[in-house]
């Protein structure tokens, strides 16, 4: 049986005073007396960093921690134990002879002749006199010798402040992991010094944020062998880590690769992304400002990027597509501001920064900033790979004049050859409008796979956490702080690129099973020359794209509204029935259902305590409506000529349909009047229409003609019911994909909520009006088939936020459950009906879309896998030509270890990726 926490809680609690015990008794002086080493001075130190219970004498204490400079000490008083430092002991530490004294400085050395240095690690902040060694050509170089001992200087003239490796390799993890600021970090310090005093404890607050930019420079300059290649400089984004599993010619491609692969496996993925979060205040005097990595990592060269900025231009145009936040953005300011953002360039399938293509925004996402990003990501990203699939949220507007600004402006530049096609990302395309689904979908663009273009958003998370830690930064230290982490992020990727490849390998595989058979069926069951006619309209959408993917959009004309056949029966109807009018009085009776409806509507949204004035509001209403309703039976009297009829229809609104407010406030519209005569309220009285006659006993009647009007009305209301709804369910997936998850305010928040609401009590009055003329259609005869096929009930569950509307590529369309309303426009089920043939046409292409895209996911993830182990191998290549070329022995050693690293990584892949991925040679 496995245990919960709060089984193991339960079980510590049986222990609790045991435990308290035992650690009371650990403040008590075990081994007081004689010193455990000489045996001869009286013991009273001991250790509490050390294992195990100890006790020294004060020169056996100082010679056992020789080594071990950063235990904590405490001295036993006869009462209890005090905190003391190895310093104050006598502790002296030499450099520059593996902790012995150095010669020169003579056999004793007084504390007069040392330096005090504080020094901070991991375990907090010691002060420490130090011996220099004064050997020849050491004497003036302090800070080289703290360096070879493991300290990291703050000054190189006269340093007097150190901090050892560890700690700075501390606090870059838990800068990185944590978000923890420089000052969070050494206030721990502090405490850990000193819980109870800690102000007494020396502030190197500052020395450690400029001391821990230096370790990061030099760490990243070790780790991408520039150490080793002195002979060169870094170059823009040397220092940065890029994807192991994206096509990269010359590092994980064979040669002459041009003609071993198909042109749509080869291709830049490539997804562009604006964070506002991660702003940047003016500074005061930045022409003070050193930068160490300008350009090196993930952020753009300032001087060139501001270059660009000044050459180009932007035309402040508002967005032709959706109310696009971030077009619309780039004409906003903020003068208080140097950079109100960033943008950045990543791989699609991956999730990797693209070295040297984060650009900050000054007024917003304009079009000059992500232009700048895209072309540097593109020609940085895999050099000679001609084919790039770009996705942007608003590419259906950045894309329109992309070429035009590239050739205009002299900043921007792009490989020979590039083509660029442009997608937007499947949860940005919900709030896109119509036209832009079958342009800019994932879904029908060859060779993208089974990407949602959505990645970018997920790496935003952590940045968001250090924004405002790095808004106040100086601009260099900013960008160094925004490239650490972004490499971290790359890192972290490919870390588990394995397990996330073999996820993908999984995951690609179902795909096939859900989509490959369900096509199959399909193309079966339709007309042969049909589907070769749609075969070839896809060849021709899939090379030219642009307006040919319309063709993924249904074409044909909606059904028939309610005000058309009402046209169509009103030039015919004396033909039909002998009776003028007949028509208008039919809509009557429709309309007269529809005011019904809306009445009982505000009585349900009425309080239990509601006002005078609120009741007489409704009595007003219902008096109204209960005088076009007589006036509508007489009317009906004249209509049958003297025919006795039966009272009419009386509506029962369902309640699954009827809102929140029926179980809030009940339905007291009863207790709204005195009754009298227990005549039934305007609300509630039946309506006669010739649908309310049994459809077997019409003829008997002659209400023949009067039912096939009203049935061709009925149909016309409920097209119209089913037009209306979905239109409210787009509606209302908008507002949560636009408006109601991105509310930056209570306020903006509330009014969403509002929106949503309506668009709740929109859909409802949809539904009922459908069930009113779904019910009479059935009491008018329709046919089974068309009640079966086409007017099937509506069930709550099928009123969400459609996912397969506002996100037409999401994973899981191979299961393809639309809500039948989503499907058939209220026609016949038979592909010889014109709207038919449209649907399953439509419905035929994307099918294959779904198909051909999981086809490519797994042809995708299997070259990746390959990719992926010879990106490793070159790696390991790499360090071992470093190692071979090395001289020094530490450089050899580290060359070695690097090595054996990516030898690692390179061995795991291939044994994982065993008999799954695809290698050429």
């Amino acid at each position: 049986m496995i245990q919960t926490q709060n089984d193991f809680i339960a079980d510590y609690l049986l222990y609790q005073e045991t435990y308290l015990d035992i650690i009371l008794d650990s403040e008590n002086f075990v081994h007081a007396g004689i010193c455990e080493i000489c045996q001869m001075a009286e013991s009273t130190f001991r250790c509490v960093t050390c294992t195990g219970d100890h006790g020294w004498c004060r020169s056996c204490l100082v010679e056992s921690h020789k080594s071990l400079p950063f235990h904590k000490i405490q001295l036993w008083n006869d009462r209890c134990f005090e905190d003391t430092t190895l310093a104050d002991q006598g502790f002296i530490w030499h450099m520059g002879h593996g902790g012995g004294a150095c010669h020169q400085n003579g056999v004793a050395q007084s504390l007069n002749a040392t330096t005090a240095v504080t020094i901070v690690h991991s375990s907090g902040v010691f002060t420490h006199n130090v011996s220099w060694c004064r050997c020849p050509g050491a004497s003036d170089q302090q800070h080289l010798q703290l360096l070879r001992a493991g300290l990291f200087p703050a000054s190189t003239t006269r340093p007097r402040t150190a901090f050892t490796f560890e700690v700075l390799d501390h606090f870059l993890i838990d800068a990185l992991e944590c978000k923890t600021s420089a000052l969070s970090f050494f206030e721990k310090l502090r405490r850990l010094t000193n819980n109870a005093f800690a102000d007494t404890v020396p502030d190197r607050y500052r020395e450690l944020m400029r001391v821990s930019r230096l370790w990061r420079d030099l760490k990243n300059r070790k780790w991408f062998g520039f150490g080793h290649d002195r002979e060169t400089q870094p170059e823009p984004g040397n220092l940065a880590l890029f994807c192991p599993s994206c096509p990269q010619p010359g590092i994980n491609m064979p040669s002459q690769w041009e003609e071993k692969y198909e042109r749509q496996v080869i291709m830049k993925r490539l997804v562009v992304d604006g964070n506002f979060t991660a702003q940047h205040m003016n500074m005061r005097r930045p022409e003070l400002d050193i930068c160490l990595s300008d350009g090196l990592g993930y952020m753009v060269t300032e001087v060139e990027y501001q270059a660009h900025l000044t050459s180009a231009t932007e035309s402040r145009e508002k967005s032709a597509c959706s109310n696009h936040r971030a077009v619309n953005a780039a004409n906003t300011n903020r003068s208080n501001l140097r950079a109100t953002g960033v943008g950045a360039t990543a791989c699609a399938r991956h999730g990797c920064f693209v070295p040297h293509s984060v650009v900050d925004f000054q007024k917003g996402e304009r079009h000059m900033n992500i232009d700048y990003s895209i072309c540097n990501a593109i020609t940085q990203a895999a050099n000679g790979i001609n084919d790039s699939l770009i996705i942007y949220d608003v590419g259906c507007q950045w894309n329109l004049h992309f070429t035009e600004r590239v050739e205009n402006c002299p900043g921007l530049a792009l490989p020979d050859n590039t083509r660029i096609v442009t997608a937007v990302g499947k949860f940005h395309l919900s709030a896109h409008k119509l036209p832009c689904f079958a342009r800019y979908s994932l879904n029908f663009i060859l060779g993208a796979g089974q990407v949602d273009g959505e990645i970018l958003e997920t790496l935003w998370a952590p940045f968001n956490k250090i924004s405002p830690t790095a808004r106040s930064m100086s601009q260099a230290h900013r960008q160094e702080i925004l490239d650490d982490h972004m490499r971290n992020s790359n890192w972290k990727k490919l870390v588990g690129i394995v397990k996330t490849l073999l996820r993908k390998y999984k995951r690609a595989n179902k795909g096939i099973d859900d989509t490959k058979v369900p096509f199959e069926e399909l193309t079966r069951s339709l007309n042969a020359s049909k589907v070769k006619a749609w075969e070839e309209d896809e060849e021709k959408a899939m090379e030219d794209r642009g307006e040919y993917l319309d063709i993924y959009q249904l074409n044909i004309d909606k059904a028939p509204t309610m005000a058309e056949i009402r046209l169509k029966l009103t030039e015919s109807e004396y033909v039909n029935t002998g009776k003028l009018g007949s028509v208008s009085w039919l809509v009557d009776g429709i309309h007269l259902e529809d005011s019904q409806d809306a009445l009982r509507v505000e009585i349900r949204q009425l309080s239990k305590d509601a006002s005078p004035a609120q009741k007489v509001v409704v009595e007003e209403k219902r008096q109204k409506l209960a005088a076009r309703i007589t006036k509508f039976h007489e009317v009906a009297d004249a209509m049958m000529e003297g025919i006795e009829v039966n009272a009419g229809t009386e509506h029962t609104d369902d309640i699954r349909f009827c809102g929140p407010d029926v179980e809030e406030h009940g339905w007291e519209g009863a207790h709204l009047e005195e009754v009298l005569d227990e005549e039934a309220p305007a609300e509630a009285m039946c309506i006669w229409m010739p649908s309310s006659v049994p459809h077997n006993g019409a003829s008997a009647l002659g209400l023949d003609g009067l039912q096939s009007e009203e049935l061709e009305l009925r149909k016309g209301q409920a097209n119209d019911c089913l037009e209306k709804l979905r239109q409210a369910l787009g509606h209302k997936a908008i507002i949560y994909r636009q408006h109601f998850r991105s509310a930056d305010s209570t306020w903006q928040g509330t009014r969403s909520k509002q929106e949503v609401l309506r668009c709740r009590v929109k859909i409802d009055k949809c539904v009922r009006s459908y069930q009113r003329a779904r019910a009479a259609m059935v009491r008018l005869g329709v046919d089974e088939d068309i009640l079966r096929n086409v007017y099937q009930e509506i069930e709550p569950n099928q009123l969400g936020v459609e996912k397969e509307v506002t996100e037409e590529n999401r994973y899981g369309q191979g299961s393809h459950r639309l809500a039948w309303f989503w499907n058939i426009n209220n026609v016949l089920d038979s592909q010889q009906d014109p709207w038919m043939d449209e649907f399953y046409r439509v419905h035929w292409l994307k099918a294959k879309a779904r198909w051909q895209r999981w086809e490519e996911e797994l042809s995708l993830v299997q070259h990746e896998m390959g990719w992926t182990v010879s990106w490793f191998r070159y790696k390991e290549e790499e360090w071992l030509r470093r190692y071979k070329k090395s001289v020094k022995p530490g450089h050899q050693a580290y060359a070695h270890r690097q090595m054996c690293l990516w030898g690692k990584f390179g061995s795991e892949a291939d044994n994982s990726f065993k008999d799954k991925m695809i290698v050429v040679t």
